[in-house]
């Protein structure tokens, strides 16, 4: 029976790294593009760029941005590092376009 336990406590090791991955990836992946797409827009629109250029480029940098970051974080090593570069890089990120945009109004 203690053979049992062992065997099912070792399956779900790897489930849970997979799930892991599969959320930083998923939604790290998000948090970091949100942030790109803001930063992008905000410095863009800064740039006397018109606002809705800069907003249709912001979603393409950040959709780009997304599809690098999903795949990184698919293949990367280490899955700590994983979600401390998406969710503290997206979070910087956010926190400097708001910068930008409270320096334009």
């Amino acid at each position: 029976m203690s053979g049992t336990t062992a065997a099912s406590a070792s399956s779900i090791a790897p489930r849970l790294r997979i799930a892991s991955r599969v959320c930083a990836a998923v939604l790290g992946g998000y948090a970091f593009a949100w942030g790109l797409v803001a930063l992008t827009t905000a410095l863009l629109f800064a740039a006397q760029l018109d606002f809705h250029d800069a907003e249709f480029s912001g979603a393409v940098i950040g959709l780009v941005g997304y599809l690098v970051v999903f795949l990184s974080a698919i293949a990367a090593r280490r899955l700590a590092v994983v979600w401390s570069v998406l969710l503290v890089g997206g979070a910087a990120m956010a926190v400097a376009a708001s910068l930008v945009q409270s320096m334009l109004v």
